[in-house]
């Protein structure tokens, strides 16, 4: 399928479920997957910046920490949310009574085991999903009182997404992969290709451009997908056991960059996982089992002060 022609099917066909159901079927590989650790996104030079329109653009983009002021309006708000699903005659609650709240600027990681309902939590994060009961309100806004096309426009301008799988369209190479949201966005054509240049630049896959996701190990595809969630800048990064799929070395580096995201552009992040691990990156740690939050860990690390 051609790259106009999936953007088409995008436009066309906004149910999220639907959507992701095919990219998870696209994106089926069996390759082993390669211990490739090539390439820094330390050493690009930032002054090519295409998000940046002037000097102090720039300087404002990667300050060390750039962490928002406003904690007293959540940018994601969980009211007394429910998800029940009918089974047959029986109903089953895989969330119950959730109240969360995640500020502009956090380092936020979702720890539960299999079944916990930690899934179902990243869907309605993400826009991907309803809540049975309840409400879950992006900037203030009531989800559930939005249309399929607004949900959509949301989700493509505020959040990025990171899955285990990594999603990728395999009949698309590197750089088609990474331009996709900027086309189903609309972006102007040149600056769109100015900006998938520069992201894959950043993770230091520019010279894989060409390459078929099949053609790279699992530590660069899921770099490619870090590239593709960044391209519309948004400044919610929402990823699905990252490292699930890749070796410790792979999977360290890829939360290393992850953190880098955080402490120098300020984004907030929100990484749902059963790996305790990745606790020490958070700035608080929600648990949750059996589709309830079981308690909620402020923390603080270096460089931020964490929400109290």
């Amino acid at each position: 399928m051609e790259l106009s022609e999936i953007i088409k099917e995008f436009k066309t066909k906004l149910n999220p479920l639907k959507i992701m159901n095919k990219l998870e079927k696209a994106a089926a590989f069996n390759e082993e997957l390669n211990n490739d650790l090539e390439g820094n996104h330390r050493g690009v030079d930032l002054k090519n910046n295409p998000y940046s329109n002037s000097p102090s653009d720039f300087i404002k983009s990667f300050s060390a920490v750039k962490i928002s002021q406003k904690i007293e309006v959540p940018l994601i708000k969980l009211t007394d949310v429910w998800k029940i699903y009918q089974m047959g005659e029986v109903e089953f609650a895989a969330l119950k009574g959730i109240n969360l709240k995640i500020y502009e600027g956090e380092f936020l990681v979702v720890l539960g085991p299999s079944g916990s309902g930690k899934s179902t939590l990243m869907n309605l994060l993400g826009c991907l999903d309803l809540p049975s009961k309840g409400t879950v309100c992006l900037s203030s806004k009531d989800i559930s009182k939005l249309n399929e096309s607004e949900l959509a426009k949301i989700r493509g301008q505020m959040i990025g997404f990171i899955f285990q799988s990594f999603n990728l369209i395999p009949t698309l190479n590197t750089y088609e992969n990474v331009l996709l949201p900027l086309e189903f966005q609309e972006e102007d054509a040149q600056k769109a290709r100015k900006k998938a240049a520069y992201l894959l630049e950043i993770v230091g896959l520019l010279e894989k451009k060409q390459n078929l996701p099949s053609q790279l190990s699992g530590g660069q595809r899921q770099r490619v997908a870090i590239a593709r969630s960044l391209a519309v800048n948004p400044p919610i990064i929402l990823a699905d056991e990252p490292t699930g799929n890749l070796d410790s070395k792979t999977g360290n580096y890829i939360l290393d960059f992850l953190n880098d995201l955080h402490e120098r552009e300020g984004k907030t992040i929100i990484i749902v996982t059963h790996d305790l691990d990745i606790v020490k990156y958070a700035t608080r740690v929600v648990y949750i089992r059996d589709g309830e939050i079981e308690k909620i860990e402020n923390r603080t690390k270096i460089g931020y002060e964490g929400l109290k």
